[in-house]
């Protein structure tokens, strides 16, 4: 930055290269819930999973994503909306 050489970039990461984590995973979670939950991240790290693959609801229960369509990164950039089962409100 300093020698003016710096330019902004989109950076796009996840779990896989460490910019995304899944916070701490308590005793109070059953073992066989927590395992299944850390080998989730591990095939979503892998490639092997994709979190936003459908069929996906959108909050109020309307159709988002159909069986096995998955958003893409600008689709997921461009969310307005919760999932379904989510609980609260996107500030506008």
């Amino acid at each position: 930055m300093i020698d003016g050489s710096w330019e902004s970039t989109d950076t796009w990461d996840g779990i896989d290269s460490g910019m995304v984590e899944i916070g701490e995973i308590t005793d109070a979670v059953p073992e066989d819930v927590k395992q299944a939950a850390l080998e989730l991240k591990d095939a979503i790290a892998a490639g092997e999973v994709h979190p936003f693959t459908g069929p996906i609801k959108k909050q109020d229960g309307s159709d988002w994503l159909a069986e096995g369509e998955t958003a893409d990164d600008a689709t997921l950039a461009g969310m307005n909306f919760y999932v379904e089962g989510l609980k609260g409100d996107i500030p506008q």
